[in-house]
Parts: structure tokens; sequence; C-alpha cells
């Protein structure tokens, strides 16, 4: 008595239904992934107009991720809504490389702070975008040190929670992303002495012109120049707007060696409701 042996079409059919069977699954990968890029393309694109300031959209709320030089056991990330609490004698954190602070983060107060600018316009580099307030993450390094990192908006321009709003005779700190989705700041850098800024805020819309910018060493810099820079996003005491962003925009993320700084000075205000400026 003789086993029964599998002929040769036999196998090629086994062989075929299984290349149909792999072929099957590729396309529905393939179908996959391009449903998701395409989403998220479409993400982005809506992302992108929705921060603009032309229009009536709900300004995006998502904040670059930066990653960290290093592992950090603990993290704390307030929401991007979250209006919290900033000290009587409010001190800006201090910028370093890395976008870290130096010196420990600000303690809370009584008096909280919410941001009034909704919009802010540069007509040298076609810039119209809807404004947020950004805050920072405190991380405790390995040493056991909390330094905060201030939080940059991924679209639109971030308002530094601290800083002051337009028309309280103090520095307003504006921030924005060189590159990433929104590069809402890319060209920054084009922006001279005597161009002008408008911003709009609380129903009032501030023009400020122009009065210097400049190139902030970080990168491999001494401790004492990188608290020399930080003196551009703190207090002064005099009715400014300063814009900051990362430079130069092909620097690998986000290791940008450097920041650049616009500080403008406020020339009039006006709107629907009287007030002094």
């Amino acid at each position: 008595m003789t086993t029964p042996s599998h002929t040769q079409p036999e196998r090629l059919t086994v062989r075929v239904r299984i290349t149909r069977m792999l072929g099957n699954l590729l396309i529905l990968l393939g179908a996959f992934l391009l449903l998701y890029a395409g989403g998220s393309y479409v993400q982005i694109e809506y992302n992108r107009m929705a921060a603009r300031g032309d229009n009536n959209l709900p300004a995006p709320q998502r904040m670059v991720d930066i990653v960290p030089r290093i592992h950090l056991p603990q993290l704390y990330q307030p929401a991007p809504t979250q209006r919290e609490p900033v000290p009587a004698a409010f001190t800006v954190p201090v910028l370093g490389s890395g976008n870290d602070i130096v010196g420990p983060p600000p303690e809370a107060a009584e008096q909280p702070f919410v941001s009034t600018i909704e919009r802010i316009v540069i007509p040298r580099i076609n810039v119209d975008s809807k404004v947020i307030e950004v805050g920072w993450d405190i991380e405790t390094r390995e040493n056991g040190d909390q330094v905060a990192v201030w939080q940059v908006a991924e679209y639109a321009v971030g308002h530094h929670h601290g800083s002051a709003n337009p028309g309280e005779g103090d520095n307003v700190v504006l921030a924005g992303h060189v590159g990433g989705y929104g590069k809402v700041f890319r060209e920054l850098y084009s922006v001279e002495p005597g161009d002008t800024i408008i911003v709009y805020s609380a129903g009032q819309q501030y023009l400020y012109v122009v009065q210097e910018h400049l190139v902030l060493d970080e990168e491999n810099v001494p401790l004492a120049q990188r608290i020399a820079n930080a003196r551009y996003i703190q207090p002064t005491a005099l009715e400014a707007v300063t814009l900051v962003t990362c430079w130069p925009e092909n620097w690998p993320e986000p290791l940008h060696p450097a920041y650049y700084c616009a500080s403008a000075a406020l020339r009039h205000c006006r709107g629907d409701r009287p007030r002094q400026c």
C-alpha cells in the first residue's frame, strides 16, 4: 500500500494562496499607512490655518515636544489652559542652553496672571498669528536640582506667562518656533529696526516699532553670559515687546546654539474702549 503524494499542481495552489494572503496584508498595511499619513497632513494643515490671526477658529494649544538631554525622574507640566498664580515680585525663568533656566523655579503667589493678547501681525515677514499663553515645565534633574524649561507653541505665538500685557508699561515677551510644523517665526531674522509690530489685546491695537535685533549665543558660553542674555525677557519697567525664537533655522532640533531677539517700543494704541497708552 502506498501513501498518497502531493502533486506539483497542489503545491503550487498552496503557494499561490500564501502569496495572495501576504499580498492582501501588504495592501491593507499600505492603505492604513496612506490614511494615517493623509490624516496627519490634514491635521497639520488645519492647525496651521487655525493658528492664523485672520479667522475665528480656536487657536491650537499644542506645544513643541522638547527632547530632554538627560533622564528626568520627575516632570511637572501645567495644562496649557491652566491659569496659575505668579509671584508678587515676578522673576522670569532665565533662558539657558537647551532652553532651561538657571536657578530655582518661580514661587507661586496670590495674584493670578491672565494673558489678554489674542493676535500679532508683523507686516515685514507676513506674520498674522493667534497668540496663546505659554508657561514652563518643571524638571528635576539627576542631581536633584529643579529647572524650568519654557514651553514653545507648535503653531501659534506664545505669550510668556508672567510677562506684561500690552498697556501695562513693561516687557511683553512673545516666542515662536523657527521650524517644525508651525514655524511662525521662521522669517523673524528679517525683521529690521523701524519695522512695525501690531499686537491685538483686550479690544485694543498696539503699534510697536522695532528698535533693535540681535543674536544671543547660548551654546558653550559662560553662565554669566546666559544670565546677561536673559535680561531681554525680564521686566524692563518700560513698555516694550520682545520677540524670541531659536536660530539658525536649519540647526538640528532642539539643539539651537543661539536665540534671536527683536525688541520693539510702543508707538501708540487704538481701540474701541478709551485707554491711555
